[in-house]
C-alpha cells in the first residue's frame, strides 16, 4: 500500500547532462523523486541525443515510473565557444579578453561568440552578460575586426554559455535549421514536451506547434519567459501554450533583480488561472553545484516557488554537471515536503477562475474533497490529460489520481501539480467502467476498501477527449 503521508505535489524536473545521464544516475535521480527530465538540445547532438532518450525512457521502465521528457530548443540565443565536458575558465576582474565571431573553442585570453550579427553591432560601453549574467563584460574598443572587453565581473565560465547584450535589437522569430531539426527528432521519439526559448509572442508557440504538427509530433509546448516582451503578451503566450516557464536566468538579465520576483508571481497566477502547467527555474539550488548543502536563502527561495502554486520547480546546472546531482534532488524533495505539510497554495478568487462546465465540475470536487471528511481520493477519467488539469487547477486537498488509457498522457501528468497517473484499459459501460478503475485504485496502492472516491470525467461523449461532465461519488 503507497503511504500517503509521503504525497508531494509539486514536481520536480531535472537537467541532465555528463553528471547524469549514465542509467545508474538516472535511475537515482527519478527515484529520488525527478518526474520530468529536461535535455538542453543546445548542449548535445542530434546523435548524442538518440542515445540520452533511450537512456531515459530504459530508466522509467525499470523503476516503473510515468516520466515527462522536455527537450528544450536552443533557441536564438548567442552562446560561446565549446569546452571539454567539466572544464572551465576563469574571468579575472579588471583582465582584458578579445571576443571574436565564431564557434572555435574558448582560450583564456579568447572567448567566440556564435551570433556573427551580434558580434558585428557592438559598440564600446556595452555590458556583455555570459551565464545567465554571472559574469559581466564590458566592451572597450573594436579593433581589427576583433572586440576588446574587460571583466567586470569574473568568475568560472563553461563552454556554450549564453551571451546576453542588454539592450541589444532582437531579429523577428524564426526556426532555425538546428531548431527544425530538433522539432522533428521530438517527433520522431514522440517526446512529452517541447520548450521555446525567447518568446516574445504568442506567434512564436504556434510557429513551432505547426513545425511540430508537420512531422506528426504531439509534444506539449511549454513557453520559456525570458523577455520583457513575453512579461507584456503573457496572456496570449499562456493561452496558446501547454506551459509556461519563469525562467529567470535571461529573465534576470533583462529586468532589474527586484523585480523578477514580481514577474515570478504573476507569471504563475496567470498560468494557474488558465489551468496551464509552470515550472520555476534557475539558480533554484545553486550552491549544491558545488557542495552537498544549499544556502538557507536557495531553501526559502524553493519553498515560496513551491507556495506561489509552481506546478514544478527545476533544477539545472545542479543535476547536470553538479557534483551532487542526487543529493540535490533529494534536498528538494525535502524542502517541497516540509512546506506541503504546512501549507496549500492559495486557492484562486473567484475573480480569476474560468466559468465551463468542466472548470465548475473539477470546482465542486475540490470543494467537496475539502469540505468533507470521508472523502479519500478524487480519481479522473481522461484521454487528453485536459481534465486532470483541471482538477489539479483547484489544488485539492486530497490526493487525486489520473486514470487514463495512454502512456503519453500519463507521462504528461508527470508535470502537473498533484496528480498520479495509472494506465488502464477503458470500457464503454459506465457501472463496468467505474469497477475497473475502482479495482485499479486499490491494486495500485493509490486507494483502499473502504475508501470513497470521486470519479470525475466525461462519460457522456466519453470518446471525445476534453471534456468534463460528471461527478460521481464512490464507496470501494
Amino acid at each position: 500500500m503507497a503511504d500517503r503521508s509521503n504525497r508531494r505535489n509539486a514536481r520536480i524536473v531535472a537537467t541532465i547532462g555528463p553528471a547524469s545521464w549514465d542509467i545508474h544516475t538516472l535511475e537515482r535521480l527519478l527515484t529520488s523523486g525527478v518526474d520530468v527530465v529536461r535535455v538542453n538540445a543546445a548542449h548535445n547532438t542530434i546523435a548524442e541525443r538518440h542515445e540520452i532518450v533511450a537512456t531515459i525512457r530504459r530508466a522509467a521502465r525499470e523503476i516503473g515510473r510515468s516520466v515527462a521528457i522536455l527537450q528544450d530548443l536552443a533557441g536564438p540565443k548567442a552562446r560561446t565557444g565549446s569546452l571539454p565536458d567539466g572544464e572551465f575558465l576563469t574571468l579575472v576582474r579588471d583582465a582584458d579578453l578579445t571576443l571574436v565571431a565564431g564557434d572555435a573553442p574558448l582560450e583564456p585570453d579568447r572567448i567566440s561568440i556564435d551570433d556573427a550579427t551580434l558580434m558585428a553591432e557592438l559598440e564600446p560601453g556595452q555590458r556583455v552578460l555570459l551565464s545567465d549574467g554571472l559574469l559581466e563584460l564590458t566592451v572597450r574598443e573594436r579593433r581589427d575586426g576583433q572586440v576588446v572587453a574587460r571583466v567586470v565581473r569574473g568568475g568560472r565560465l563553461r563552454g556554450r554559455q549564453g551571451v546576453t547584450v542588454p539592450g541589444a535589437r532582437l531579429p523577428p522569430r524564426v526556426i532555425s535549421a538546428q531548431e527544425a531539426a530538433d522539432i522533428a527528432f521530438a517527433a520522431e521519439h514522440d517526446l512529452e514536451y517541447l520548450g521555446v526559448s525567447f518568446v516574445t509572442a504568442a506567434h512564436d508557440i504556434t510557429m513551432v506547434r505547426e513545425e511540430l504538427e508537420r512531422h506528426g509530433g504531439r509534444a506539449g509546448i511549454v513557453a520559456k519567459i525570458e523577455r520583457p516582451e513575453a512579461l507584456d503578451a503573457i496572456e496570449e503566450i499562456a493561452r496558446c501554450s501547454d506551459g509556461l516557464m519563469v525562467a529567470r536566468g535571461d529573465l534576470g538579465v533583462q529586468l532589474p533583480p527586484e523585480e523578477v520576483p514580481i514577474a515570478q508571481k504573476r507569471i504563475i497566477q496567470v498560468a494557474r488561472e488558465r489551468g496551464t502547467p509552470v515550472i520555476t527555474a534557475t539558480q533554484m539550488l545553486e550552491s549544491m553545484i558545488y557542495q552537498p548543502l544549499p544556502t538557507r536563502a536557495e531553501a526559502s527561495d524553493v519553498a515560496n516557488a513551491v507556495l506561489d502554486g509552481s506546478d514544478a520547480v527545476m533544477l539545472s546546472a545542479e543535476t547536470a554537471t553538479g557534483d551532487y546531482p542526487v543529493e540535490a534532488v533529494e534536498m528538494m524533495v525535502r524542502i517541497i515536503c516540509a512546506v506541503e505539510r504546512n501549507f496549500l497554495p492559495a486557492p484562486l478568487r473567484e475573480t480569476e477562475r474560468p466559468h465551463t462546465v468542466a472548470s465548475t465540475i473539477a470546482r465542486a470536487a475540490s470543494e467537496i474533497a475539502r469540505r468533507s471528511p470521508v472523502v479519500n481520493l478524487i480519481a479522473v477519467f481522461t484521454r487528453s490529460g485536459f481534465s486532470a488539469r483541471e482538477v489539479a487547477r483547484e489544488r485539492s486537498s486530497v490526493p487525486v489520481v489520473a486514470l487514463t488509457n495512454s502512456q503519453f498522457v500519463a507521462n504528461q501528468l508527470a508535470l502537473v501539480w498533484g496528480v498520479e497517473a495509472l494506465v488502464a484499459e477503458f470500457v464503454d459501460d459506465t457501472e463496468e467502467l467505474i469497477g475497473k478503475m475502482a479495482q485499479r485504485l486499490i491494486e495500485s496502492g493509490c486507494a483502499k476498501p473502504g475508501d470513497h472516491v470521486l470519479f470525475v470525467g466525461s462519460l457522456t461523449v466519453f470518446n471525445e477527449p476534453g471534456h468534463t461532465d460528471v461527478l460521481h461519488l464512490r464507496r470501494l
